[in-house]
């Protein structure tokens, strides 16, 4: 009985160091999720309920709402950061390295509406390394807690036996499991966010359709490639174009990753502004090799 008291007590004290870096955010009528504190005025929370033309409001307590503004969001890896207009309360501490193990016992803590510090419990049901989103964005830890994510826990926090923050709890990146966007996506994701607004999206210019390559094809020019993309569609002055890619060419890498079922947008989508790339591929029924320069998506294209 001593020891289930002590962890009982443990648990209900790390909730409560976690709490004091836990807001509510509300957005235009919508319900209200959690929020990080991450300094003086800034605060973490979930993309997917925040938008450009919301009226934010931030509660640290019940009695005290702040007006906020969006100052930047990331939907791949649904994190949004927004501005208070006053002062918060205690900067989150996150688990920069943090030694996660299958099983392990972990917190998701989150706010009410109301104000009302919230908590579920669960263990570590799902670890991985770099994973991508369905649209192919680059997420650097798979962590899936197994526990109870109720409305309003999205934005909140998920916090390890060290009482230090693993990452922000999401329902918005795999439907129906929630998940928790560890610390390094974080930091990567919100410096850019800080400084840009948005996180730049890799840039072509080109439509991609997946083909299989014949086999007459794959003999004579001894491909170890079954399937490919070929271009149907070729933006004037894009990146693909200035390199020298025509409608029509048959492409069987991009930097050096080859194409498989459905993954002509996760390739593309995987790269990065100003990355330089090879492209090896198919014209007529000879072989080439082009480098590109890959471009930044323009907002139009957003």
């Amino acid at each position: 009985m001593a020891t289930w008291s002590q962890l009982s007590n443990e648990i209900g004290e790390a909730v409560q160091a976690a709490g004091q870096s836990i807001v509510t955010v509300g957005a235009a009528g919508r319900r209200t999720i959690a929020g990080i504190i991450l300094d003086d005025n800034t605060i973490l929370t979930a993309a997917h309920r925040i938008s450009e033309t919301d009226n934010i409001s931030v509660w640290v307590s019940p009695q005290k709402p702040l007006s906020a503004t969006l100052i930047g969001r990331d939907f791949a890896s649904d994190l949004a950061i927004v501005k208070t207009d006053g002062k918060l309360g205690n900067p989150a501490v996150f688990a920069e390295n943090p030694q996660l193990a299958l099983g392990q016992l972990v917190v998701a803590v989150a706010r009410t509406w109301r104000g009302n510090l919230v908590a579920s419990s669960g263990i570590l049901s799902g670890l991985m390394g770099e994973w991508h989103t369905y649209g192919g964005k680059k997420i650097e830890a798979f962590i899936r807690p197994d526990l109870t994510l109720y409305p309003g826990f999205s934005g909140g926090a998920l916090v390890g036996a060290d009482r230090k923050i693993i990452g922000m709890m999401t329902r918005g990146l795999q439907r129906g499991s929630p998940l928790a966007v560890s610390y390094a996506t974080i930091r990567r994701i919100t410096a850019l966010l800080r400084e840009k607004g948005y996180v730049p999206s890799p840039y072509l210019g080109v439509g991609l359709q997946p083909v299989r390559l014949p086999e007459s094809l794959r003999q004579k020019l001894n491909l170890t490639e079954h399937a490919a993309a070929v271009v149907v569609h070729l933006e004037p002055g894009s990146p693909a174009d200035q390199a020298g890619l025509m409608l029509g060419d048959v492409l069987l890498t991009v930097a050096d990753a080859k194409f498989g079922e459905g993954r002509t947008v996760s390739i593309v989508s995987r790269l990065a502004p100003d990355q330089k790339v090879s492209v090896a591929g198919v014209r007529g029924e000879e072989r080439f090799n082009l480098s590109v320069l890959v471009g930044e998506r323009p907002l139009r294209q957003r």
